[in-house]
């Protein structure tokens, strides 16, 4: 008899890797939703602030890396069975991240008619990635069969 498929279950390492990761590459349109919010793009140059936005984006990077490295060890030896609250917080920051690839587009000039052709293919490639994600490191499946 052919052993059933089993399920890898990952460890915290992995899980905040990814959720780290995640949030870095979706701050600078985080924090975007946030200028547009506030109207802060009237009060500053928003290219000036969009670049050191993306310095202090690769300073934390680096910083966080360093330290998801050094307690490396300790991290893999922890597990849990689902990862279901670290998934909301993905599909929440990718929600606001979103929104902030429309304002990043707006900021950078592009025309409005095609925020919303933007926003379909971003959002269709972000739920790919969300669903992949969520079947494999998080063990979180919304569309399977029950």
């Amino acid at each position: 008899m052919i052993p059933a498929k089993r399920s890898k279950i990952h460890s915290e390492f992995e899980i905040r890797m990814i959720l780290f990761y995640a949030t870095m590459l979706l701050l600078i349109p985080n924090v975007l939703v946030v200028t547009y919010l506030f109207d802060i793009d009237q009060r500053v140059d928003i290219i000036e602030f969009i670049f050191w936005l993306l310095i202090g984006t690769l300073a934390l990077s680096a910083i966080g890396t360093a330290i998801l490295f050094m307690r490396r060890d300790f991290l893999k030896r922890r597990v849990k069975p689902t990862y279901r609250g670290e998934f909301i917080y993905l599909l929440f920051i990718s929600a606001f991240g979103l929104l902030g690839i429309a304002v990043l587009y707006d900021y950078l000039g592009g025309n409005r008619q095609y925020i919303a052709n933007v926003l379909i293919v971003v959002f269709a490639l972000m739920l790919y990635i969300l669903i992949m994600l969520g079947r494999r490191y998080f063990k979180f499946e919304y569309m399977g069969k029950k």
